[in-house]
């Protein structure tokens, strides 16, 4: 699917449920040359979705997949495809070891109830799919990939994850932001170490200086208003941000306590991660001596 002649969408069966929106996949091309802006799912399907739309372009040598955060939803296919065309994994350097690490209880983008066996099951296949895709170019902020005559600028966007980055291709003045930014809807933030609500906030705030006419995101529809969204985005966590304090101004000193005043109607599958992102808002407000911790799992505003 075309969005523009040098980057197109790679669309492939919803293999999992993520959410509402399957992760998206992009393909940026120049020169007879391209490179894949994350990989989506490792199934076979979805692979071979993937394989095929490239396939079709044999005047075009993918020479990069890059991965803009550790997630399976984005990651599992990565490894098949580096197998298929011989391109090159990048990732920053703070998402491998969360990547590898796909035995542990590192936070994903999906919550299993523990009577759901068979979905536990294939999200272990997808984090041990994810393992394999390890990175061959370690990449940091304002590392730069030639494809073709194009530029892919990497920005480092800690937040969502530590590692996250973003990706601006100058030359279509588009920002590809994997889970930082959504087209619709906004993105789970964990407290540290998995994520980071302080420098998620400053993500955002950074990608504004960007001229950006695009945002393809890793979930969603693009975003043309792209300085817009991201203090829509902004602003929501501010707001979010003010709920939780009056929350516990009003005596709600926990993250349990506090889920049904934040989110009266929520699937029980993403109350884990509802419990998170709210763990996180306290964690950035601990950090700046707004609140501090009083029992186990509680806060209180400070003075």
């Amino acid at each position: 699917m075309e969005v523009t002649p040098r980057i197109h969408s790679i669309p492939a069966p919803t293999a999992f449920y993520t959410g509402p929106q399957a992760p998206n996949v992009f393909l940026v091309m120049d020169g007879g040359e391209g490179a894949l802006i994350d990989s989506g799912f490792g199934d076979e399907q979805s692979v071979r979705a993937r394989l095929e739309y490239l396939g079709e372009r044999p005047d075009v040598k993918l020479r990069y997949i890059v991965l803009t955060h550790h997630h399976f939803d984005h990651s599992s296919g990565a490894h098949q495809i580096r197998q298929a065309s011989g391109a090159q994994i990048v990732m920053h350097p703070q998402e491998e070891r969360f990547l590898r690490d796909w035995q542990s209880d590192v936070p994903q983008d999906v919550d299993i109830p523990a009577d759901q066996k068979a979905v536990a099951e294939q999200v272990q296949r997808f984090r041990q799919q994810a393992a394999e895709a390890a990175p061959d170019v370690p990449i940091a902020d304002g590392g730069m990939l030639n494809v073709g005559g194009l530029t892919l600028e990497v920005v480092h966007t800690p937040g969502h994850t530590l590692g996250s980055i973003c990706v601006y291709l100058r030359e279509e003045r588009a920002l590809f932001t994997g889970d930082t930014a959504l087209g619709l809807g906004t993105v789970a933030i964990s407290p540290p170490p998995y994520g980071d609500m302080r420098l998620y906030l400053e993500s955002l705030e950074r990608l504004k200086g960007y001229d950006a006419a695009l945002m393809l995101p890793g979930h969603g529809r693009a975003v043309q208003d792209v300085g817009r969204k991201l203090q829509e985005l902004i602003d929501h966590r501010r707001e979010r941000e003010e709920q939780v304090l009056r929350l516990l101004a009003d005596g709600k000193t926990s993250a349990r306590s506090m889920l049904s005043a934040i989110y009266p109607e929520l699937d029980r599958r993403i109350v884990p991660m509802a419990l998170r992102q709210i763990e996180a808002h306290l964690a950035k407000l601990t950090e700046e001596r707004r609140v501090e911790p009083a029992r186990e799992g509680e806060w209180r505003l400070r003075g």
